[in-house]
């Protein structure tokens, strides 16, 4: 196929490794029940975990930011072995408090390594990168989400934990068998000192019109963790069991890998503001889907949830990467990601406190009508026709 040509050949190690970076927020509400399971954990702590591993996944993707290629080539490594750790120390530990160092910890070390992995990749393919990296990352999280909770039946909740350390392993394994997988020794080639040290020239180079689409893409996102960080809470209260959000994870991760190779093709089919509409609507749909207390309902509606959801991050972040001219902007636009997915677990669960049964809804789509709305406005600002000289200190490789 087409789509599959050598840009992507080029970018398919760091591809990779993004996909198992974010495979944890994929399958976030088995994950969620089993961590109760094995550990009596209370649903209501659901956001509180979430949001610990997003507030890590944060301060590893702004390290990645405010760093980018001075860290040096062992660090990512060192941050995969970290994540390994992390992930069978969960399986093991039941303190609270200590579970959530260990969720920050394992977030902070994805957090840097996804976002050098994206920023690499984009450079080349701008909305393909992010297509294919949510495609792989989808059919992970589709056959995980199915095989864990069966796992979990039969040697119990805690081996079944203890095996998602195999995520970072693989990263490591990749790490260890491509030639700069990520990037690093290409980024210094193509965007010598100029862009490390000077600051200034990268700010310039995110202009106002960046700004407004990457607050898209934080505002989607957070939409999306409010929902999906307390789906698994929504799906135990309305009396449904494992095996449902077992299935409804699988098959609402196969719907979003259909959405993200239909994106994944580059070709603008649906109206952008349309199609911003249409998945700001989907992204509130498991909200409403749980109170029916219907298995089949629910499921439909996780399906319409990652339909939205990863349309609306792959668009977004594309069209924010392809207006990018240095790799700390391209950082930026990951980072963007990573921001949204803190904000929006720590923000349900804080409205869940205030009002536990239309609190979340109503942060859900307040963040969704500012997504609709900067994303509205981006598209009605004029495009600039001319970027000053200086702001083209890096040029794009060739896909």
């Amino acid at each position: 196929m087409q789509v599959f040509g050598s840009g992507f050949r080029i970018i398919a190690p760091a591809i990779g490794v993004a996909a198992l970076a974010i495979l944890q927020p994929g399958i976030d509400p088995v994950f969620l029940a089993l961590l109760s399971e094995a550990h009596a954990l209370s649903p209501d702590l659901h956001g509180w975990v979430v949001a610990a591993a997003q507030a890590g996944l944060a301060l590893g993707s702004l390290l990645s930011l405010f760093a980018g290629a001075r860290l040096p080539s062992w660090s990512f490594a060192a941050a995969a072995l970290a994540a390994m750790a992390a992930a069978l120390a969960t399986g093991a530990i039941a303190d609270f408090p200590a579970l959530l160092a260990l969720r920050a910890a394992h977030g902070a070390a994805m957090g840097l390594i996804y976002t050098q992995a994206m920023a690499h990749a984009a450079r080349h393919r701008p909305t393909g990168a992010f297509a294919a990296a949510l495609l792989v990352q989808l059919l992970l999280s589709m056959v995980v989400a199915a095989g864990l909770p069966s796992l979990a039946d039969q040697r119990g909740a805690s081996a079944a934990l203890e095996l998602l350390a195999l995520a970072p392993f693989a990263i490591l394994l990749i790490l260890a068998t491509c030639r700069d997988a990520l990037g690093q020794r290409s980024e210094w080639d193509v965007a010598p000192r100029r862009e490390a040290l000077n600051t200034h020239a990268t700010a310039r180079a995110i202009t106002p019109r960046t700004l407004l689409i990457a607050g898209a893409i934080f505002a989607f996102v957070c939409a999306n963790m409010i929902v999906w960080s307390l789906t698994g809470a929504l799906a135990l209260g309305a009396g449904l069991g494992n095996d449902t959000l077992g299935t409804a994870v699988s098959l609402g991760s196969l719907a979003g890998a259909v959405t993200a190779l239909a994106v994944l093709r580059e070709r603008i089919l649906v109206p952008p503001t349309l199609t911003a509409l249409l998945c700001g609507a989907a992204l509130l749909a498991p909200m409403l889907g749980a109170r029916a207390g219907q298995s089949e309902l629910f499921i439909a509606s996780i399906v319409l949830f990652n339909i939205g959801a990863t349309a609306s991050v792959i668009r977004c972040s594309g069209l924010a990467a392809a207006s990018c001219t240095s790799s700390r902007a391209l950082r930026f636009v990951s980072s963007m990601q990573t921001l949204g997915m803190i904000a929006g677990p720590a923000l349900g669960s804080l409205a869940a406190m205030g009002d536990s049964r239309n609190g979340p809804l109503e942060a859900a789509a307040l963040a969704t009508v500012l997504a609709c709305g900067a994303f509205i406005a981006w598209q009605r600002r004029p495009v600039p026709q001319v970027l000053p000289a200086e702001l083209y200190y890096e040029e794009r490789q060739a896909a």
